[in-house]
Formats: structure tokens, C-alpha cells, sequence
């Protein structure tokens, strides 16, 4: 009987031990899920897999930049050798601790015949989207960097053989679609002025055509800023989406500036069964 209360002793307390234990793993567990510890984890464990859409999504790409490898899914970069030209920094995020930062500048070398700093998403020729296709991204234009200037530039093109049919620029402080499906029909859609430091997000919807079936809708934070029907491309295949900075203006003496910077987070790119509603969500 002596022996038998000092097993079931041993055994209460044991019983102890491992309930403590799982409390506290749970009260750890409870502050990272608030944000008080995730900073501990290192890099590559949060959302390494960020760019691979999860399964039953709609979306065809997503990049939140919270991974290690940032945009390592996308199709292929334009972008320069030097330090500046693309960064990933905690310092000005649009969601979690991370974005991407792009930088061009007037006295930089050329890349493919152009001053641009420029990410190539997906590549229409490759079969990475159909006619009905969604795009979206979140950006920022810093007042220390994107000043204004009479000249234009690109921060999003929907680029084909040699040219763009559709692209979104910026001139004036302005933000600006031209589309078209030759060059010389080509119309510029004035959608609003650019308010600096802050984020904007914008969603498009695609049918991609060289025909009068063709559209492009556009919201710029939750507003519907734009819809356009007619051709949107050249008689060609299908163009590639590219975002992040590309100035002609830089290749002449043109420009009142001699830098661009702009911050890109949460792109995403769809397919024809997504909707505004999961192009516009915040990441998961």
C-alpha cells in the first residue's frame, strides 16, 4: 500500500509538470499570435512561401514581401546591378515589415536601352494569363523622391512588341492610363491627383483584346476610377505586366528631377473568376 500512494504521488505530480508546461507553450503561442514575440522567428519562416497563392485562390501570384525571396516567383527582373535600384525595407510598409523599394536615376548605366528599375510579374506569351485577368498592388510616392515633374513615367506596363499598348504613368503629380491598340490611337485618362507619403491601391480588371470587347476597369482605393471598352492591345499575343519605374526622360535633359523612388507592396494578379473583393483584401 506504501508503495502504491508514492506511485500515485509521482504520478500527480508528473501530471503537474506537463500541464505547466503546455500553458506556458500556449501563453507563448497566444503572444505571438498578438505580435509581442514574432519578431524572434527568423526571416525565412515567415511566409517564405508568400508569392504561391494558397489552394482554391483565385489569384494566379501574389507578392506580399514578407518572405525571403521576395518576387523569386515573378517572371524575370529588368533591374540594375547597383544597390539602389531595388531594395527590401521595414521602414515604410503597407502591410506586415516588409515592402519594395525601387529606385532609378537620371546619371544611372541603361538597362535594356532604358533608365528603369522594373519587375516583369507574368508573361502572357508564356500562358501565364488569359484574356480576363485581374491586377493589383499597393504604392507609395514619397515627397522626398517623386517631386513633380512636367515628364512622365511608367509604373505599371502592359507591354508587347517594342511597346506598351496599355500602360499607368504619372506626370504632374497626376496619375494617368494610356491605352490603346495601336500607337497612334493611343488615349490618356486623367485618374486623380498623387497624394505623397501615403499608400494607394489600385485593382484592374483585363479583357485583354485588340477588339471592341476589350476593358479596362480601374479602382483606386475602393473607388471605381475608371471603365474603359475597346482595344487595350496591339494584334499581338498577350502582353506581360511590368511594375516599378521606367522614364524616357532620363535618356534626355528634359526632366526637373534626377531621381525616382517608389514603394510597391501586396501585388497580386488573378485570374477571370476572381473578383475586386479578393484582388482588394489584405494579404493572409
Amino acid at each position: 500500500m506504501k508503495n502504491r500512494n508514492v506511485f500515485l504521488h509521482a504520478l500527480a505530480f508528473a501530471c503537474l509538470v506537463v500541464s505547466c508546461k503546455k500553458s506556458n507553450v500556449n501563453d507563448e503561442m497566444a503572444a505571438s499570435t498578438n505580435g509581442q514575440s514574432a519578431s524572434v522567428l527568423p526571416l525565412a519562416t515567415v511566409a517564405s512561401d508568400s508569392t504561391i497563392p494558397s489552394s482554391g485562390s483565385n489569384l494566379i501570384f501574389e507578392e506580399t514581401v514578407e518572405g525571403s525571396s521576395p518576387f523569386s516567383k515573378a517572371h524575370s527582373w529588368e533591374i540594375g546591378s547597383w544597390d539602389y535600384a531595388l531594395q527590401f525595407v521595414t521602414d515604410t510598409v503597407y502591410q506586415g515589415i516588409k515592402s519594395a523599394r525601387f529606385e532609378i536615376r537620371k546619371d544611372q548605366p541603361l538597362v535594356k536601352d532604358g533608365k528603369r528599375a522594373e519587375i516583369v510579374i507574368v508573361k502572357g506569351a508564356d500562358g501565364d494569363i488569359t484574356k480576363n485577368t485581374w491586377y493589383s498592388f499597393s504604392a507609395l510616392f514619397p515627397t522626398d523622391g517623386y517631386e513633380y515633374d512636367k515628364e512622365r513615367e511608367i509604373i505599371n506596363q502592359w507591354y508587347q512588341n517594342g511597346s506598351p499598348a496599355t500602360s499607368f504613368r504619372t506626370q504632374k503629380d497626376r496619375f494617368l492610363l494610356e491605352s490603346g491598340n495601336t500607337t497612334s490611337n493611343r488615349k490618356q485618362y486623367d485618374l486623380g491627383p498623387i497624394t505623397k507619403d501615403v499608400w494607394h491601391q489600385f485593382v484592374f480588371h483585363f479583357i485583354h483584346s485588340y477588339n471592341s470587347d476589350g476593358l479596362v476597369e480601374i479602382w483606386h482605393n475602393g473607388v471605381k476610377v475608371l471603365t474603359r471598352t475597346g482595344g487595350n492591345m496591339y494584334n499581338d499575343v498577350l502582353p506581360k505586366w511590368k511594375i516599378g519605374l521606367y522614364k524616357a526622360a532620363f535618356k534626355t535633359t528634359s526632366s526637373l528631377v534626377s531621381k525616382r523612388i517608389i514603394y510597391f507592396d501586396n501585388v497580386r494578379v488573378g485570374n477571370a473568376n476572381a473578383t475586386y473583393e479578393e484582388m482588394s483584401a489584405p494579404a493572409k
